[in-house]
């Protein structure tokens, strides 16, 4: 049922209320935030001397049925020159806190705060605006938390229906008449695009301009997850393109979805293995292959690895797809601090505005009837290269199913978008919200420019390394023509090869046969992958990271004269290049098993990021067991050593892993950006959305 025009002009008259034109809010600086003495950000984008903070009060209820008032917490960054508006920067979610971030927008947004302000508020709800918190749901895994969600619907009542982006959109207003800025830039990031649009649309009149970063639609997001589905090809291309994926596979689309049928008739069990080296059983379903692939939208490294993984579980050998299966898992699935996100407002938010197929006073069985029938009469290509059974267990669907939901939806849009300049970011490998629905917002701007980023996911700004998506918003703001072009980066992750099954599966090292010549290989490969998979790993209370092998056994990282880098201004490219050179990782092997049978021990140095040294422990049944020694800088490894005790020597190379990570860490950007591995700055800012937005 929609809302009468007489109860949407009465719900805005009463906004108007609570912020009257011209109200006068008094900034001042952060009490208890550091920023606001020493915003370091200022000095390097010429921003003012700090953030300021205020409050601004609205109605919880905006139709005066439910009491009671929400206290919005606002920071400002003021711009340094003569002031012609405000930047308005929404974070993601729903759920996500803005103000953490407030330093990390205003480096991304630098190009437009030379005479704007930089206004960003914590939506009600979130953050420092009224926390909504369940604990249960607090602790709860995401993937799977329908118990949880029922029990906070209940727990929040009727309030539930008045954490919807309808209501955001309205306090956006507030904000703006309360600061007394007549038009403002809007800048969203994912579900934060999605409070942009509504705003843009029931308040067009205050609008400058739009940057959308990683579009969720007004009707978004789809709780089937068609659009993902249909994206996942262009993705898995872009995965292995320039042949990248030649000795892996001829087409990895197909093998998908030959995986997805073969788990048709159940899961496939299998085990991952622990930091501790113990082994633990875990499965693989259809909803935990597509839980992959959307964790990497946040982490290049998972996508690089789908083919191989897919590949080798289709050959029997489920430890691979597993190992990214429980990681993708950790991305998407665990809970964040209440602080950064709040899981009740993503509930009520989602739950009360998604559009699901079932009648909003229905049941859960009733529901479920419904959402069964409603999926049965589409087309199985609207699945693919995954089916009906996936879309039926989304996350989103789990979430939702017990919520009881308002009898009134909320009605977001109630016009036309405004004829403004707009520039839209999209990722080509972002699944969440992929490339086509950002293609279709920006055909509904007269003045739109989409801007796709090749090799890149989800929250373009924070995750390009080619600069592109930079150098595109510097001419949005600069009113220069905007390049919509961008050439793909370097890829820093290759994708990982179909794992062996035995040591007959691995080539001879260079210049040496025989299973002498496989141990060489089977070793080096062995490194290979503890160091690919030490660079996204958990970090430790000590600072080391730590991980198990892909078959049995154990590593351990660490990562010397990292606090010069933290400690480093990213714009001092001279220091951050010497302090990277100062870098020495030191990794050690337990007992780590990559190739079936062959355990590697030892202890490796990597020093100036790509300068090895250490020696390797060899045995197990099927290896020519004894000792190698290592050397080498770059790709170019040599060995030499005594196997079934003859003395051996070999040159060979890696696949790219170390110099991939120093090019990586050598870009200050890049690293800072990085949300994964030992070299990454604790002053990145977390990714826009924890979740399917």
């Amino acid at each position: 049922m929609r809302r009468s025009l007489i109860a949407i002009v009465a719900a805005l008259a009463f906004s108007v209320a609570v912020a009257p034109a011209g109200a006068a809010t008094r900034f001042r600086p952060c009490a208890g935030n550091g920023d606001a003495v020493a915003f370091a950000a200022n000095h390097r984008v010429g921003l003012g001397p700090g953030i300021e903070c205020a409050r601004v009060r609205v109605a919880l209820d905006r139709s005066g049925a439910l009491p009671g008032r929400i206290s919005l917490r606002v920071e400002r960054v003021r711009a340094p020159r003569r002031r012609r508006g405000a930047v308005f920067a929404f974070a993601g979610g729903p759920g996500q806190a803005a103000t953490p971030i407030t330093e990390g927008f205003a480096e991304e947004l630098a190009p437009a705060l030379r005479t704007r302000d930089l206004v960003v508020f914590d939506q009600r709800g979130t953050g420092r605006s009224g926390l909504l918190r369940c604990r249960a749901l607090e602790r709860a895994n995401l993937l799977n938390a329908g118990r949880e969600a029922a029990r906070c619907a209940r727990t929040l009542g009727a309030r539930r229906a008045r954490y919807t982006t309808s209501d955001s959109v309205d306090d956006v207003e507030a904000v703006r008449r309360a600061i007394g800025v007549e038009r403002i830039v809007l800048f969203g990031v994912s579900y934060g695009t999605k409070v942009a649009l509504g705003y843009a649309a029931r308040y067009p009149t205050h609008v400058e301009r739009l940057v959308l970063d990683s579009i969720v639609d007004l009707d978004g997001p789809d709780p089937l997850y068609r659009d993902t589905f249909a994206a996942v090809p262009r993705a898995l291309d872009s995965a292995c393109a320039r042949g990248g994926c030649r000795s892996i596979t001829a087409d990895p689309t197909a093998d998908l979805a030959r995986l997805v049928a073969r788990l048709s008739a159940g899961p496939m069990r299998g085990y991952v293995v622990g930091a501790d080296g113990q082994r633990r059983a875990a499965r693989l379903g259809r909803v935990d292959l597509l839980t992959v692939l959307l964790a990497g939208d946040f982490d290049e490294s998972l996508r690089a690895g789908v083919p191989g993984a897919v590949r080798s579980a289709l050959r029997g050998d489920l430890a691979p797809i597993l190992r990214l299966a429980r990681r993708g898992q950790a991305v998407e699935g665990e809970p964040f601090p209440p602080s950064l996100l709040s899981s009740a407002l993503l509930a009520a938010t989602s739950c009360e505005e998604i559009a699901f197929p079932w009648q909003r006073t229905a049941a859960r069985a009733e529901r479920l009837r419904q959402l069964r029938a409603a999926v049965a009469s589409l087309p199985a290509t609207a699945f693919a290269p995954f089916d009906r059974s996936t879309a039926l267990a989304s996350d989103l669907v789990r979430l939702c199913a017990s919520w009881p939901q308002s009898v009134s939806p909320p009605v977001l849009a109630v016009g036309p978008l405004p004829d403004v300049p707009a520039l839209v970011l999209a990722g080509r490998q972002d699944l969440r919200t992929p490339l086509e629905g950002a293609r279709r917002v920006a055909a509904r701007f007269p003045r739109g420019r989409l801007v796709a980023v090749p090799g890149t996911g989800h929250d373009v700004l924070n995750s390009d390394l080619s600069s592109c998506a930079q150098r595109a918003l510097r001419a949005f703001f600069s009113n220069r023509r905007v390049r919509t072009r961008c050439r793909r980066p370097p890829v820093a992750f290759a994708p990982d090869p179909v794992s062996p099954r035995s040591l007959a599966d691995v080539r001879p090292a260079g210049g040496l046969g025989g299973r002498s010549g496989r141990t060489v290989s089977a070793a080096l490969a062995t490194f290979e992958d503890v160091l690919a998979q030490s660079l996204v790993a958990a970090e430790a209370e000590d600072g080391s990271v730590r991980g198990g092998g892909l078959r049995r056994g154990r590593f351990r990282l660490r990562v010397r004269g990292l606090e010069r880098l933290e400690a480093i201004d990213v714009a001092d490219e001279r220091a951050l290049e010497r302090a990277l050179e100062r870098l020495s990782i030191e990794l050690r092997m337990d007992r780590v098993v990559y190739v079936p049978g062959v355990r590697v021990s030892g202890t490796l140095r990597i020093a100036a990021l790509d300068a090895i040294s250490g020696r390797l422990r060899i045995s197990g049944g099927p290896a020519a067991a004894g000792t190698l020694e290592l050397r080498g800088e770059g790709r170019r490894i040599r060995l030499s050593g005594r196997l079934d005790g003859r003395r051996v020597a070999a040159e060979d190379s890696l696949e790219g892993t170390v110099t991939a990570t120093a090019a990586a860490a050598r870009d200050p950007l890049g690293a800072l950006r990085s949300r994964a591995g030992p070299l990454a700055s604790k002053r990145s800012r977390p990714p826009a959305a924890a979740t399917r937005e």
